[in-house]
C-alpha cells in the first residue's frame, strides 16, 4: 500500500514527459542556433596591403578601337602590383570576321585565353613551319617570343580575349608597321612584283584590327 502511494501518479507521469520533452526541444533548438551562428573571424596582427591584387579588366576603357575592334590595356601603369614583375594582360574583342593583323613582340611571349567567340590564331615560327588553331573558351593559345601570328574572329559573336604578356610594356610590330616604314620597292623586289604593283598600295598608318570587307 505504501509502495502505490509513493508511485507517481498517472498526471505525474504526463507532466514528467511534458517538462523533459520542452526540455529536449529547447535545448536542440540552442544547439541549432548556437551552430549557425558565424564565428567572428581571427583578428591579424598583419598590416593591409598598399595594393589591390584585383584588377577590373572588363569596366577598362579601350586603349585602341576602331571598326574592327578594340584592345584595352592593363600593366603596371594601372595595376600597380604588377611593377617589377614583367607582366601585363591585354583585352582584345574582335568583331566578327575581324582581323588583329599579323604581328610580332621581340620582347615577350604571349598566352591568349578566349573569354567569349571564336577565333583564329595562326603561328609561324623560324622554321618555316604554320600552325593555325581554332580557339574557344577553355582554351589558350601560346606564341613564343619573336613569333609572327594573327588573329581572325571566325564566329558569329564578338570574340573577347584576354591576352598574358611576360613583360609591362610588350613591344609590337605588325605587317602595317614595315608596310608604313619601308621603301614600298623593297616589298616589290621581296615579292618578285613590278614596283608598280606595290605603288598602288597606300601607306597604311598603324593598324591593329582589320574589318572584313563589306
Amino acid at each position: 500500500m505504501a509502495s502505490e502511494q509513493n508511485s507517481p501518479s498517472r498526471r505525474d507521469l504526463l507532466k514528467i514527459a511534458a517538462t523533459t520533452g520542452a526540455g529536449l526541444l529547447l535545448a536542440g533548438l540552442t544547439n541549432r542556433a548556437e551552430a549557425a551562428t558565424p564565428a567572428s573571424p581571427e583578428k591579424s596582427d598583419f598590416k593591409p596591403s598598399k595594393y589591390t591584387h584585383k584588377f577590373d579588366l572588363k569596366k577598362l576603357a579601350p586603349t585602341v578601337a576602331n571598326a574592327g575592334g578594340a584592345i584595352a590595356i592593363c600593366n603596371e601603369d594601372n595595376f600597380p602590383v604588377v611593377a617589377g614583375h614583367g607582366a601585363a594582360v591585354f583585352l582584345l574583342t574582335l568583331k566578327p570576321g575581324s582581323l588583329r593583323e599579323p604581328h610580332w613582340h621581340p620582347n615577350c611571349w604571349e598566352i591568349d585565353v578566349p573569354l567569349a567567340g571564336k577565333s583564329e590564331l595562326i603561328v609561324v615560327d623560324p622554321n618555316d613551319t604554320v600552325d593555325t588553331v581554332v580557339l574557344e573558351p577553355g582554351d589558350i593559345g601560346f606564341i613564343p617570343q619573336g613569333y609572327a601570328h594573327s588573329i581572325q574572329n571566325v564566329g558569329n559573336d564578338d570574340a573577347v580575349i584576354a591576352i598574358v604578356f611576360n613583360d609591362s610594356k610588350p613591344d609590337d610590330i605588325g605587317l602595317s608597321t614595315m608596310l608604313g616604314g619601308l621603301p614600298k620597292s623593297q616589298f616589290a623586289q621581296t615579292f618578285g612584283v613590278p614596283d608598280a604593283t606595290m605603288a598602288g598600295i597606300p601607306k597604311p598608318k598603324k593598324t591593329y584590327f582589320v574589318a572584313p570587307k563589306v
